[in-house]
């Protein structure tokens, strides 16, 4: 099972193995995890099939079906019921900064170039409020989602872009997060963590995965799992069509799929 790198990848492997022991248990297959050092490294296992299947941002799936035909299998649901997530940009409550506006010539973090919520979508909130990214901001890219909470709690940046509930997901890492960190602005809904399989797997194994997956989630146990470690309370079948919105933003940052490796 494939994951990027939201947080430290020894704490995700420790913090999902109890995930993974309930998926096995349903395939009939021991579940192990892989995560990619970026957001790229996860498209790559899935087209090489080094990787059966993986809970991936709808950025990067739209990369990995582009490039081997990678198969859209669920979409997760969040915990107001709704398909998908947030993206927000986070400041420090004692920064001053009240508007996005307020960023022009700031230093901001995003996560991964890869990434829906801690790039894509941030990144076109700053040029809806008129904040061109290459000449009125200082960024840079952290790594992780995790690692761009820990420049803005130190100071070292003025914003981030990130996702919603990584503010309660890193609760415990960052004692003081809630304290020292505001939303700024807050996206559209974004299609929601997709679950995927490669294009080298059978149908049957697809059937068992995707099975897999909505029975767990079904359960409180899994459903606890789930909502802690990613902010999913479940999953719907993928709506291919909700895809074009990440296109669309795409379009917007004069983003060319085909020339991302």
């Amino acid at each position: 099972m494939g994951l990027v790198p939201i947080a430290n990848s020894e704490k995700l492997i420790e913090d999902t193995a109890p995930l993974h022991k309930m998926l096995g248990d349903e395939i009939g297959r021991p579940v192990e995890s892989f995560i990619a050092t970026n957001y790229i490294g996860i498209v790559e296992a899935l087209c090489t099939g080094t990787i059966d299947f993986a809970l991936i941002p709808p950025f990067a799936y739209i990369l990995a079906n582009k490039k081997n035909g990678t198969e859209a299998l669920l979409t997760s649901i969040n915990k107001h019921d709704e398909p998908g997530y947030y993206s927000v940009l986070l400041v420090r409550t004692d920064s001053g900064i009240e508007k996005v506006e307020d960023l022009k010539g700031k230093k901001v973090a995003f996560v991964d170039p890869s990434s829906t919520s801690g790039y894509i979508f941030p990144a076109v909130i700053l040029m809806d409020h008129g904040i061109n990214i290459d000449q009125d901001i200082t960024y840079q890219f952290a790594g992780g989602h995790d690692k761009a909470l820990q420049l803005l709690i130190n100071g070292d940046v003025d914003a981030i872009g990130t996702y919603e509930s990584a503010i309660t997901k890193f609760t415990k890492e960052f004692p003081e997060v809630t304290e020292k960190v505001k939303v700024l602005q807050k996206s559209d809904l974004i299609p929601g963590i997709t679950l995927v399989v490669s294009s080298k797997v059978d149908d049957a194994t697809k059937q068992k995965i995707k099975d897999a997956f909505l029975k767990v989630t079904a359960t409180k146990e899994g459903q606890e799992l789930t909502l802690q470690l990613f902010g999913i309370k479940g999953f719907e079948e993928a709506n291919i069509d909700n895809y074009k919105l990440i296109e669309d933003k795409l379009n917007k940052m004069g983003i060319d799929i085909e020339k991302i490796k």
